[in-house]
């Protein structure tokens, strides 16, 4: 007798959010492996079962698939919806026809987590008022040439599984933007090597000036993490300060 298997996640609250995680899970699905959305509801999201096993190939078949879903583009940054990032809400712009990624990164990404750490005292206002700063400097650092992409949106090692035969992504914060910025996490929390830069990079060359463009990016995620843990990443947010002031 074959038994089957799901995973399904439960939240207490009725809303949207596991509705729309799936309809994320889809979207990402018609290009890279996702597990396969079997049912959703405004309490429940239910997903076929992945079982995880050592894949050699793993880390260069993430950057192939990362490439692969880089090459989805739109006409406008942001999303159709509003979606999360972590426990932190993640607003997209929506029907707001954005083509400009330095405002579009201020506006919707940027200045809510300085906001959001500032009302909960996870800055000062000296802190604070050098974040604000550096909506002057992101016109010149991100440049005006940007096409919106699909992005995987939380792209850390816990997001990926690792199947028998590729990778499975999974626990998206997707919206359409600059592809650098699907990099940060991979930068700041490890979990991938070489292979899945070189592989990424080989299927879809990188921009010239990558490495300046790091900080802004890394920054956005640094504040979200200490918008949700706390003042254990307040040094990082202010290192990423300090070299995009510079």
């Amino acid at each position: 007798m074959t038994i089957a298997r799901f995973f399904i996640k439960y939240q207490s609250h009725s809303n949207r959010q596991l509705i729309d995680e799936g309809e994320e899970l889809i979207l990402l699905g018609k290009t890279i492996h996702t597990p396969m959305v079997l049912a959703s509801c405004e309490k429940c999201l239910i997903l076929e079962w992945i079982d995880t096993i050592k894949n050699p190939n793993m880390q260069s078949q993430m950057g192939v698939a990362l490439a692969n879903l880089h090459q989805n583009h739109h006409q406008y940054f942001g999303f159709h919806i509003d979606n999360k990032i972590g426990q932190t809400p993640q607003l997209n712009a929506v029907g707001q026809n954005i083509n400009n990624w330095s405002y579009f990164f201020w506006e919707y990404r940027l200045l809510y987590q300085i906001e959001l750490a500032h009302q909960n005292k996870q800055i000062d206002q000296f802190e604070y008022q050098q974040l604000l700063k550096i909506k002057d400097k992101l016109p010149s650092l991100l440049g005006d040439k940007i096409t919106p992409v699909l992005l995987h949106g939380d792209l850390w090692s816990g997001n990926v599984l690792s199947g028998e035969n590729h990778p499975y992504f999974i626990d998206t914060a997707s919206y359409y933007g600059h592809r650098e910025i699907d990099f940060s996490l991979t930068f700041m929390f490890g979990g991938f090597d070489d292979n899945f830069y070189q592989s990424y990079n080989k299927a879809y060359p990188l921009d010239s000036g990558f490495d300046r463009r790091k900080p802004p990016y890394m920054l956005y995620h640094y504040l979200n993490h200490l918008n949700i843990f706390g003042r254990g990443y307040h040094g990082n947010v202010m290192d990423c300060v300090k070299t995009i002031n510079n």
